[in-house]
């Protein structure tokens, strides 16, 4: 049987027409294949949406009469698009089923992108669909989705890498790239941590805008909330007041944001304090303290490990460790006070913690050599006696 273009535009209209969802969209088919096949595994499909609820144009044409209808909708413009989509997404009857806000259009008039485009007219600004798609629009738990976590980075990139795009607005072009190299990357893309941050967790997402100076504090905040209630205990936090500082941003980066550390310390604390012996002494005392109870903490991390794994009873000794790991977590907070006093307590803290296990595994190594020692004493006369069974046996032969 031989089969044609036109018989498979029949085949998929005459399966479309049996579909209850897709019922009023049989006649859509004949034309726009290529769309239904992106449209029918979308959210927008598995709910029952038909190409008349977004379009309109009559449902029983079967050519481009379909358009000539007063209802027909083929929005022109960015504007369009975005009115088009709040129709149904600023209506709280037909969000709430689904838990979703209805003021993302709101929102998206107070982004950058929304002033640009509802402001001026720019056309070139991400819309709706540069961010959701058009008709392949997925649930933003699907690993496919623009909007899954894991993709944001990309999703955004399409424009914030594009140097040509960027350039018009003196914009940076290598934003995505320097997040790459970000701890928050290495937990989104090593460790597989969606609640990790992406673009969207600092900047929002339909109302997006880069927070201000005065706001860097209060959006990183959001997840940092005890580092953010010590930094405002430091001495930075009067600096930052005053204009001097710009809060986490200046020693930790924006999106290339590296974890606190000591090596940090180094690289951070000269570009203001190069030329200030009593601030880099402060800094080296708050390095010391924490180096040094890491250090130890991962000696008997390691210790303990191997004692483990030779088969001495350790359970009592793991959980000191947890308790020694719980102070020096303590400390990468509590080094945003920028006073060493407030980190000794801790420090020694997990220390005498880690003191406590090395002993205690002395001792079990101590008990564990003893059992060896006794243990020769009966090798020795089982060999003996294996010996004169042997004997006997030679000579009973």
């Amino acid at each position: 049987m031989r089969i044609t273009r036109f018989s498979v535009v029949w085949l998929t209209a005459a399966w479309l027409a049996n579909s209850p969802a897709h019922a009023a969209d049989a006649n859509c088919v004949n034309c726009h294949i290529d769309r239904n096949a992106q449209f029918k595994d979308s959210v927008h499909a598995a709910t029952g949406l038909t190409c008349i609820d977004c379009h309109g144009g009559d449902p029983k044409a079967n050519d481009e009469t379909a358009h000539a209808t007063d209802n027909f909708h083929r929005p022109d413009s960015k504007q369009a698009i975005a009115q088009l989509c709040a129709s149904c997404h600023s209506d709280v009857r037909k969000m709430n089923p689904f838990g979703l806000p209805t003021d993302q259009l709101d929102r998206y008039k107070t982004s950058k992108h929304g002033e640009a485009l509802f402001g001026k007219n720019d056309q070139r600004v991400a819309g709706c669909t540069d961010c959701h798609g058009a008709h392949d629009i997925l649930k933003v738990n699907s690993p496919q989705a623009r909007t899954f976590a894991a993709n944001i980075p990309a999703t955004c990139g399409r424009c914030h890498s594009d140097e040509n795009l960027m350039s018009r607005y003196k914009l940076p072009a290598d934003v995505v790239a320097q997040y790459k190299t970000s701890y928050h990357a290495q937990l989104l893309f090593e460790k597989g941590d969606l609640s990790a941050p992406t673009c969207v967790t600092c900047h929002g997402n339909h109302g997006a805008t880069p927070p201000g100076t005065a706001e860097v504090g209060q959006v990183c905040g959001k997840c940092h909330g005890r580092q953010r209630e010590l930094f405002e205990k430091s001495p930075h936090a009067e600096a930052s007041a005053a204009g001097a500082f710009n809060q986490c941003v200046s020693c930790h980066g924006n999106h290339a944001i590296q974890k606190a550390s000591v090596d940090l310390f180094a690289s951070a604390c000269v570009q203001c304090h190069a030329n200030d012996p009593g601030q880099l002494a402060r800094r080296d005392e708050l390095v010391s303290v924490i180096k040094t109870a890491k250090v130890a903490y991962a000696k008997a991390d390691e210790r303990l490990h191997d004692a483990t794994v030779r088969g001495l009873a350790t359970d009592d000794e793991q959980i000191l460790l947890q308790e020694a790991k719980t102070d020096i977590t303590q400390l990468e907070a509590l080094q945003h006070l920028l006073q060493p006093g407030e980190l000794k307590l801790p420090a020694e803290h997990a220390q005498q913690t880690v003191a406590m296990i090395m002993g205690d595994i002395d001792h079990l190594e101590h008990i564990e050599s003893w059992k060896r020692r006794a243990l020769w004493p009966i090798w020795t006369f089982l060999g003996v006696m294996a010996v004169i069974f042997w004997l006997k046996r030679r000579q009973l032969e």
